[in-house]
């Protein structure tokens, strides 16, 4: 009997065992089956990354490279042997322009720090170094890795765009050489029609009035445009003077009001002037810097409406003078923000409002801006008004000999 029972447990030990063996055959199939689709997806991930045509590069938390695909290989001049662990900011140096961006200013450092995508485009003028000294310029994507709501890294998608800029360049000259063509021509038609207005050369009736009074509008907005363009022109090729020189902007700021005094009492807006009682003289050019101040305070003049109020605030924060130009106008669509400092570019909204304007204000702005080492960026909701902001440092700015000023236009 007891040799029965223990056939029994025996067969049952046997039994029990044959099923874990079964069981554990399933879950090996199971994890065969699951390390051949993450293979599968790995190799997937792998391919495409390998034939991108932008740059990739994947940062850990301290700035290294992790990662490398062929084409960031190729722009670098490098391999993922020598790239790989890598601190990133110190592997390749990044510009603005000429000048090196620091640690603290690099994209990377900013999306680990903050959390958020930043993005630059062919206006930002940012360049990367490559391993063999050669500088080449890019547009880039930087973007936070994200694990459970935590930053565990940084990755950077970025492209050459040598190609882009040497059409932007052949486009400059095209626009300053077609604008220098129309100078003369936009010269006489003024004089001219200056020449029809005056009554030494007979009297026009009321009608031939009208129609010389449009023809001077229309030259006067064309001899506008046209000096915008050689504006922009002479700023991206270096050629314009920067002569930095003691300057009260109280009094530069009152100036440029006194000029559009006609505008604001045109549209009934009211003007709120504040300045910082104690500031300082700032060393910078008067000329370029009154037609930021013009550029900003007319816009706001411009895309309010009748009965609208703007204020204008210059302070004073550690070393910079900080100005706010606010208006409680039509504002700018939110999807249409990252445009705002492109040749060109007007809103949607505005254009409705104002069917005049060349949209090159605000480019050239900004590259005044960035010319005299300062910064500019603003605020904007749609029906509801436009704030902007532009610092300059208290320093000043650096004097730089160039062949034209700003204001050599056609008169």
């Amino acid at each position: 009997m007891v040799n029965i029972y223990i056939a029994l447990i025996s067969l049952v030990l046997i039994l029990s065992l044959l099923l874990v063996l079964i069981r554990v055959k399933e879950i090996l199939k199971q994890s065969k089956r699951l390390d051949e689709k993450l293979k599968e997806e790995r190799d997937r991930a792998n391919a495409i990354v390998s034939s991108m045509g932008e740059g990739l590069l994947v940062l850990d938390t301290n700035y290294k490279i992790v990662l490398i695909n062929p084409a960031a290989e190729k722009l670098l001049e490098t391999t993922a042997n020598e790239a790989v662990r890598q601190k990133w900011a110190e592997f390749v140096q990044a510009y603005i322009g000429k000048k090196q961006i620091l640690f603290e200013k690099r994209s990377s450092v900013k999306v680990l720090k903050s959390g958020k995508v930043i993005i630059t485009t062919v206006i930002d003028d940012h360049y990367y170094k490559t391993r063999s000294g050669r500088k080449f310029p890019v547009v880039s994507i930087t973007a936070p890795l994200l694990r459970n709501g935590a930053v565990t890294g940084v990755v950077k998608l970025f492209h050459d765009v040598t190609r882009e800029k040497e059409i932007d360049r052949m486009k400059t000259e095209f626009i300053s050489l077609a604008s220098h063509q129309l100078r003369t021509p936009l010269s006489a038609l003024k004089w001219f029609t200056e020449l029809l207005m005056e009554k030494n050369y007979g009297s026009l009736t009321d009608e031939q009035k009208e129609f010389v009074k449009n023809i001077a509008d229309s030259t006067e907005r064309m001899i506008s445009l046209v000096n915008s363009l050689l504006n922009i022109s002479r700023i991206e090729s270096g050629r314009i003077i920067i002569d930095p020189k003691p300057t009260d902007l109280n009094e530069l700021v009152n100036k440029v009001l006194k000029e559009l005094e006609e505008k604001i009492k045109n549209k009934k807006i009211n003007i709120i002037f504040s300045i910082h009682q104690q500031l300082p003289l700032i060393n910078t050019d008067p000329k370029l810097i009154r037609h930021v101040y013009m550029n900003l305070i007319d816009n706001a003049i411009k895309y309010s409406p009748t009965g609208g109020e703007i204020s204008i605030i210059v302070s004073k924060k550690d070393d910079q003078i900080i100005s706010q130009i606010s208006d409680n106008g039509y504002g700018i669509p939110k999807n249409q923000h990252y445009k705002i400092f492109q040749k060109f570019f007007r809103g949607v909204n505005v254009i409705k409002h104002e069917t005049e304007g060349s949209g090159l204000g605000l480019y050239l702005v900004k590259a005044i801006i960035d010319s005299s080492e300062g910064k500019i960026w603003f605020k904007s909701e749609e029906k509801k008004g436009t704030t902007f902001w532009f610092s300059l440092p208290i320093v000043g700015s650096k004097p730089k000999a160039g062949e034209v000023s700003l204001d050599a236009e056609i008169k």
